[in-house]
């Protein structure tokens, strides 16, 4: 991990990159984010064929990692510990990768594993399941929600704009949402 970070600090080439986590990988096949660094780094080469593939290769490791002998997921796999996140990660990227192949009933299965075992939803689990209710595009969805700087460059989701986005539309899915906003009111709310 801390080789991982260390290359993310260095100002590589995308070819530099895309070496520099084909290594990672090969040093420690069961740290997946350098999978996800390689597999972005292909996807903006349009090189999609080879990045899909490092996503299914992180996801079946990633599962492989965390099911028992029966294939049963974890009931909680929490964010707040670190080891957590990039077995996290990748079961995100490749959910992202199921919707963005309109596989949205495999996204969505996905999406809701990943939050029951972390109701705290600190990678927004909720906001992607909303979006599919809803019947919204990966990419369409944040468009309205993505935070700007004065140079026009993003900065990522705003939080609060997409906060109230699901508290607005949320309510129209109770068999989907109840439950979570039941967590968040007893849990918060103590």
């Amino acid at each position: 991990m801390s080789d991982y970070y260390e290359i993310l600090e260095k100002d590589l080439s995308a070819t530099q990159m895309l070496n520099a986590m084909q290594q990672l990988i090969k040093k420690d096949p069961d740290f997946y984010d350098p999978y996800i660094m390689a597999a972005d780094t292909l996807f903006s080469e349009s090189k999609d064929d080879k990045a899909a593939m490092l996503i299914i290769e992180a996801y079946k490791r990633a599962t492989l990692k965390i099911t028992d002998n029966k294939g049963n997921w974890p009931d909680e796999m929490l964010w707040g510990y670190l080891g957590n996140r990039h077995i996290m990660r990748a079961l995100e990227e490749y959910g992202m990768l199921l919707w963005a192949n309109n596989e949205t009933m495999e996204a969505l299965d996905l999406f809701r594993r990943i939050l029951h075992m972390n109701p705290n939803d600190n990678q927004g689990m909720r906001y992607n399941i909303l979006a599919i209710k809803l019947h919204l595009g990966i990419n369409e969805w944040e468009e309205p929600f993505i935070a700007k700087d004065e140079h026009g460059s993003e900065l990522g989701l705003d939080a609060f704009k997409v906060s109230k986005w699901f508290d607005k539309y949320a309510s129209q899915f109770p068999q989907e949402f109840q439950w979570l906003l039941d967590y968040y009111a007893k849990t918060y709310n103590s």
